[in-house]
């Protein structure tokens, strides 16, 4: 059984537990000396009677549809388990806007490369409805180490020399542009210019990792990153943030503004909406997780090395509120770990979640009011 459905399928079974006992408690105090010795010779009675409790307890504490490790919901029109999602490098310059499909990613990170640039890593657990994915982009290391905590096939256009060593190193199952697999998976649309041009789409995505004899379903011992609450609440001790500002660098310094009628955070970058150029709809998400970590330079060409082991420090927004978190990745291999202040595992509200990685010496620059 998966981890992250473990503690819901405790609850269940607890409420069965508790049906049972409590029918047949029932049984003998409401009942006669001889009743209750007819029905404990018979066991007939008791038997049916505990059997319906118990099938009435499962229907109620298990929620109907397939839960989401990645939002914390049920997806009620939906009958199959999900498996292995897409971890996929997405373009995130100007000149690549706007960005398509991207509004159907469960959880977004961004994390600056060379120049002062984000990419964005965007993590589906349903890939099969995917028109038009892209522009998609090369590897850079850390973001195979983000989308290897997932269990994710990591999905690239290319590579840098260190990220090239990256995908050696850790075996990640992954879908390379510049691979045998490239043909069957990605193309170059007509209406962009190279090198924004390269998207990808649900029968492609498939093609590619059929060529390729990936693994589509999870191993029992795959453990979700994220806990969720059962339902919205507001982070406890947090201050009113209806505007979060996030001035990565010269060239991009994008902010979320709270919308109190639907509870979300909306996206803007380089000075108005980020949208979907698929739907035309703006980015919008539930959650919004700041992470301090440091970045080098490492080349002339300004390429990134980012720590993602070890720990430190982020903020957490959600329902219009922030609050101060820690966070904790102690290998390269382990899942990172969020807390609260007093300790405890932070749990996101269900939802879409964006997590910005941000330069932890500059931490001081993300405002909100």
């Amino acid at each position: 059984m998966r981890k992250d459905t473990q503690g819901i399928m405790k609850k269940t079974k607890y409420a069965i537990a508790l049906a049972a006992l409590g029918v047949l408690s029932l049984g003998v105090m409401g009942c006669g000396k001889k009743e209750a010795t007819t029905e404990a010779t018979t066991g007939t009675t008791t038997t049916e009677a505990t059997t319906e409790a118990t099938t009435e307890a499962a229907t109620e504490a298990q929620p109907e549809g397939v839960y989401n490790d990645l939002t914390g919901e049920w997806v009620t029109d939906r009958t199959e388990e999900y498996g292995r999602p897409i971890a996929v490098m997405l373009n995130n310059i100007s000149d690549a806007m706007p960005q398509c499909d991207i509004g159907k990613a469960d959880i977004v990170y961004e994390m600056k490369v060379e120049g002062g640039i984000t990419r964005l890593l965007g993590i589906f657990n349903d890939y099969s409805n995917l028109e038009k994915l892209g522009s998609i982009r090369s590897c850079r290391p850390y973001y195979v180490t983000v989308a290897m905590e997932y269990d994710a096939i990591y999905m690239h256009y290319g590579q840098s020399p260190q990220g090239e060593d990256k995908l050696a190193s850790s075996g990640i199952n992954n879908l390379s542009g510049l691979s045998s697999e490239g043909g069957v998976t990605y193309y170059r649309a007509s209406d962009r210019v190279s090198p924004h041009n390269v998207f990808t789409d649900t029968e492609k995505i498939k093609a590619g990792i059929e060529q390729k004899g990936y693994e589509t379903k999870h191993s029992d011992s795959f453990e979700s990153v994220f806990s969720f609450n059962d339902e919205i609440t507001t982070p406890a001790g947090g201050e009113t943030a209806n505007e979060i500002k996030t001035p990565i660098s010269n060239y991009t310094s994008p902010w979320f503004e709270y919308h109190a009628d639907d509870g979300l955070y909306y996206r803007f970058q380089y000075g108005g909406e980020q949208t979907d150029g698929n739907t035309g709809e703006q980015l919008k998400y539930e959650n919004v997780l700041i992470q301090f970590a440091h970045y080098t330079s490492i080349d002339d060409h300004d390429r990134q090395q980012l720590d993602l082991v070890g720990e430190g420090t982020g903020l957490y927004a959600s329902n219009g509120v922030i609050i101060p978190v820690t966070w904790k990745k102690s290998s390269e291999n382990a899942i990172t770990k969020y807390y609260t202040e007093d300790g405890n595992e932070l749990k996101l509200n269900p939802g879409k979640t964006w997590v910005t990685v941000f330069e932890k010496d500059k931490a001081d620059s993300v405002t909100w009011n």
